[in-house]
């Protein structure tokens, strides 16, 4: 098999190494012809000395022109996208040599479950906001993406899909027209490719069988982690200026809308004092609280971004 793995990455050089190092030794003594493009789309250099990892960086800028970019740059026909915090395993790789080796490639794109590792998920526990990420199960995909959708043990087609790990051929990548590089960061991107993937009559698989780790080991940090739903309010928002779709249109009412303005104005405060109610007695009220900051991280995200002419 021969493959292209593509990795975009944003100002996190050691958690990208690591995963690299975990890249080569999966792959090592596997019949597999590969190379490894890491997109660096942010202002850390990213380096690491394999004659197999090409290091480039992006000549625009967000998640989505930097795997174009990737692409443009691959030797080969099957492709592999995925975060720059996954760690692959053996039966992964047995599932993409099923998958590109089989009538599957040209009718389907792939992506494979994934879950935090045990030591994050103990870390999670330590504190109020890692508690609330195990609430709202955003520590596997079956409760950040498709629980709705999810079988377990199974390989089943999906309405949707993810970029986390995407297996696709070029043939068929080309065929959707690559990611919208309009998306200034990601989020909305990936749905915006999804339906495309859809219109061009390509179906996605999730596969459950197995199990990936999602290493956001840094990225437990509450600060951080409200940023991105702001980039999400963006790229909503983008989404539906882009394709005038009102399905994802936020209407909040002007009480919440005042609301989320006050929470927003107050946000570093606010999360100071939720740092002192770290105790599993008060999670009923800092997780509420946590819930609250993340809608008024996300409207104003969106609203920032309707508001632009």
């Amino acid at each position: 098999m021969q493959i292209s793995i593509i990795i975009p990455t944003h100002n996190r050089s050691k958690i990208v190494n690591k995963t690299i190092q975990n890249t080569l030794n999966v792959l090592q003594d596997k019949n597999i012809e590969f190379e490894i493009i890491v997109v660096n789309d942010g202002e850390e250099k990213v380096y690491y000395e394999d004659k197999r990892v090409n290091i480039v960086k992006n000549q625009k800028k967000g998640v989505a022109s930097a795997r174009n970019y990737g692409v443009s740059l691959s030797k080969y026909e099957n492709l592999l996208f995925f975060d720059d915090e996954m760690l692959l395993n053996d039966q992964s790789i047995e599932i993409l040599f099923d998958f590109f080796n089989s009538y599957k490639k040209d009718q389907f794109c792939l992506n494979i479950d994934w879950i935090y590792p045990d030591n994050l998920i103990n870390l999670c526990k330590a504190n109020n906001f890692g508690r609330y990420l195990i609430k709202i199960d955003y520590i596997s995909m079956k409760g950040r993406f498709c629980g709705k959708y999810w079988k377990p043990k199974d390989e089943f087609e999906l309405p949707m899909l993810s970029s986390t790990f995407l297996a696709i051929s070029k043939k068929n990548f080309y065929k959707v027209g690559g990611y919208n590089e309009l998306y200034p960061f990601a989020g909305f991107e990936d749905y915006d490719f999804a339906l495309r993937v859809k219109n061009a009559g390509i179906k996605t698989l999730l596969n459950t069988k197995i199990t990936i780790y999602h290493n956001e080991e840094d990225r437990l940090d509450i600060n951080d982690w409200m940023a991105r739903r702001y980039r999400e309010g963006v790229t909503r928002a983008k989404f539906v200026k882009l394709n005038n779709d009102n399905q994802f249109l936020i209407k909040h009412k002007f009480l919440k809308r005042k609301i989320y303005e006050l929470v927003y104005l107050k946000r570093n405060l606010i999360i100071k004092i939720t740092k002192y109610l770290d105790h599993k007695c008060f999670d009923f009220l800092t997780f509420l609280i946590f819930k609250i900051l993340t809608g008024a991280y996300t409207w104003k995200g969106y609203k920032d971004e309707i508001q632009k002419n």
